[in-house]
């Protein structure tokens, strides 16, 4: 089990746009932990959270250099290319969680399912996400928005405390690495274990 906590702050915006003052109010989480040292690069990436009146926005950054940005079609493997991640669990007595992995494109691979094995592809239109990716060689920003209508249809409901989980990745990117905000206690990669969510408090 995680012991890691992130705190959502609030705001009257509906979707703060990527370069937007308001993110300045949010707290800041680092996708720092490494465990497993072959796969070991010097790449920082940090994210925050903010809870607007109807959704959640997210902005993720990192330095990474030589971008890989190959996959150009939904629900393609982005997790080859250049990719940052969140695994998000709204309802932590619900067996099921949701995938958002994008890649410097901007293309998204989206499941939902209770692990690595058993899950569903979602096809919902990517417009309602609101996507923003800023792809530069060593500092890609990329900022997304989870409408709770989009949530509901799967989850009865959207805790105060929620379980999730930040990623970075890259496995073609010929600096192959996997990066975690809660570490994965398992000794080889693998970010599709909920038990080791940390939490995520509104």
């Amino acid at each position: 089990m995680s012991n890691m906590k992130y705190k959502v702050e609030k705001t009257n915006i509906i979707d703060p746009p990527a370069n937007s003052p308001e993110w300045e109010k949010a707290n800041t989480g680092k996708v720092d932990v490494q465990r497993w040292q072959e796969f070991y690069q010097p790449i920082n990436t940090t994210f925050k959270l903010l809870r607007g009146p109807e959704g959640i926005s997210v902005l993720m950054n990192t330095d990474e250099k030589n971008l890989r940005a190959v996959c150009e079609n939904e629900n393609d493997r982005v997790c080859d290319d250049s990719c940052m991640e969140f695994f998000f669990k709204p309802d932590p007595w619900d067996i099921n969680y949701i995938n958002f992995e994008l890649n410097p494109k901007g293309i998204m691979f989206l499941s939902i399912g209770e692990d690595r094995y058993r899950r569903v592809l979602l096809e919902n239109d990517r417009k309602m996400f609101n996507i923003e990716s800023i792809p530069n060689d060593g500092d890609w920003t990329l900022k997304f928005y989870i409408p709770d209508e989009f949530l509901l249809k799967y989850f009865k409901k959207i805790a105060k405390v929620c379980k999730g989980n930040f990623y970075k990745c890259g496995e073609q990117t010929g600096h192959s690495h996997f990066i975690s905000w809660s570490e994965m206690e398992v000794e080889t990669p693998d970010f599709q274990i909920a038990d080791f969510f940390g939490r995520i408090e509104f």
